[in-house]
Order: C-alpha cells, then structure tokens, then sequence
C-alpha cells in the first residue's frame, strides 16, 4: 500500500483549484439561478399582457442580464478581488438583443425585422473583427 505525504496531498489540491477540476468554496459563486428566474417572470408577465412569446425573449434576456451584472454589483467578501476585465460582455449583448427582439416583435412594424436582422448580423462580424485583432495584437 503506498501512502502520500503531505505536501503530496496539497500540491494535488492547489493543481485541481487552479486546473478548475473543483469548486473553491463560496469564490466564484455561479449566477444561473438568475436566468430560468428571468425566464419565469418573462412569461408570468407574458401570459398577463398576451405576448407570451415577447414576455419569454424579454425575461430570458433580462437574465442574461442580470446574470452578467450582479458580479459587478454584489459586495466582494474579504478575500476576495475584482478582476479587471472579468465581466462577460458576450452575455450582456447577447441579452440586450434578446430584450431588444422581444420588445421589437410587440412595438415594430414587420417590414422592419429583415434590415435589423441584417443590422445586427453586421454589428456581430465587426465586434468579431475588433476582437480578434485586439486579441492577437
């Protein structure tokens, strides 16, 4: 039977934290409760106004929202720091154009959805663009 030491031991726990083979206690606390609650909320409020398909998009895109904010707004504890640059634009934008298509199938005229389709598609290639470049440089 082979037995570890210690330091065996401790060195094995630091190279799973930092690989992210298992959860650090309380540190990185998940936000996805705050997206199928969007989601809930989207078609309660769907279902009262009789746009549950818009209530569903605007919920979901809510909790996108929320979900990438709230690491900005909650109160680090004491041990632990705010990285700069640790916020998720991708689930940001993803979520105001989830609000923004929701809202936009209620208020928006048809004809309007192919160009701001096109629209948009043309925003992601250049922030795909800008990106890349920033990255690589």
């Amino acid at each position: 039977m082979k037995t570890n030491s210690c330091t065996e031991i401790t060195d094995t726990k630091s190279r799973e934290l930092t690989n992210g083979l298992t959860e650090s206690g309380k540190q990185n606390q998940p936000y996805g409760f705050i997206i199928p609650a969007g989601i809930l909320i989207g078609l309660g409020v769907g279902l009262l106004v009789d746009h549950l398909g818009s209530g569903f998009l605007v919920g979901l895109g809510l909790g996108f929202l929320g979900s990438g904010l709230l690491p900005l707004v909650r109160k680090p504890l004491g041990s632990e720091y705010m990285q700069p640059g640790s916020t998720d634009v991708t689930m940001l934008l993803i979520g105001a154009f989830l609000v923004f298509i929701g809202i936009g199938f209620v208020y928006a005229p048809a004809a309007i959805w192919p160009y701001a389709f096109a629209g948009f598609l043309i925003l992601i290639g250049t922030w795909l663009l800008v990106r890349g470049f920033y990255q690589t440089s």
